[in-house]
């Protein structure tokens, strides 16, 4: 006579197929389209800031590192579009540094004209470092911290160390470039190590995306994001589905390039036709 064994219930907490998986994680907001494209590494991980947002309902989101504002502002589109009461804010020194490289107050001025015309009611852009803002954060106020900054380990390091007094019991903290390893980058190194005590998961498409759940009490749909890092085939299909999405949002970015360019050269076009026929006009 056979016996059936029971799974264990480490098997029964994610389903062992990978549908399952995903059609318990999955959220109308990761389907959105961007309303904000600029230069960034950041493109591809757009859908997973829709979802995080409408997964984990931040009351306080503090983005370290914004530049031109592409991950920033799609963590706006998402809590107004989903109607949240968040508070949402950026800082930076808007002067770049050795991994971004450094740029002029034409940045800063785009940023802060797209957040006044569309965020205004509910974000704040904050010029200054890191360290020097920590003073207009309260302990335990913020609910979704996203480090972006120097990505050296000394530096990301003191990010971390620096900002964890202001979490939450509900944070979550999220790194990006997890998955570059040249140019001197460390952050795979300071997630590698907090993921020994937290629970996480990676994203390796677009340069890498980390996420930790910081605080104890973590939302549901966050909980099973973290259970799947746990079972290989749900993790396959939860990377893989995001970065299917993610492409997209990458690719309407150079949709977008080519059709300015396409502008461009007509408007080119039409001046040096303008000028031929003023030149002939002359002649005549």
């Amino acid at each position: 006579m056979n016996e059936t064994i029971p799974p264990s219930p480490a098997s029964q907490a994610v389903p062992a197929e990978s549908p399952d998986v995903l059609r318990s994680l999955m959220l109308r907001s990761m389907f959105w389209r961007p309303a904000y494209l600029a230069t960034s590494a950041w493109l591809e991980h757009l859908p997973f800031a829709f979802w995080l947002v409408e997964a984990h309902r931040p009351r306080v989101f503090v983005e370290l590192g914004a530049h031109y504002g592409t991950s920033y502002f799609a963590f706006c589109q998402a809590v107004e579009r989903l109607c949240l009461d968040t508070h949402c804010y950026a800082i930076d020194t808007w002067v770049g540094d050795e991994h971004a490289g450094f740029y002029g107050e034409d940045v800063h001025a785009a940023v802060w004209a797209h957040n006044e015309a569309h965020y205004s009611g509910f974000s704040r852009l904050v010029r200054s470092t890191f360290d020097e803002a920590l003073g207009h954060f309260s302990d335990s106020s913020i609910d979704l911290l996203h480090i972006d900054g120097l990505h050296t380990f000394e530096a990301v390091s003191h990010d971390f160390a620096s900002w964890r007094g202001k979490l939450t019991d509900e944070a979550v903290v999220i790194f990006h470039d997890t998955n570059v390893r040249e140019r001197g980058f460390g952050v795979f190194r300071l997630f590698e190590e907090l993921r020994a005590h937290y629970p996480a998961f990676e994203f390796v498409h677009g340069h890498g995306l980390g996420v930790i759940g910081f605080g104890a009490q973590q939302k549901d749909l966050l909980r099973q994001l973290f259970e799947a890092d746990t079972h290989p085939a749900a993790r396959q299909a939860v990377r893989e589905a995001f970065a299917r999405l993610g492409r997209g949002c990458a690719d309407a970015f150079a949709a977008q390039g080519r059709s300015e360019r396409e502008k461009d050269h007509e408007a080119e076009v039409a001046r040096l036709r303008a000028e031929l026929a003023a030149f002939a006009q002359d002649r005549s």
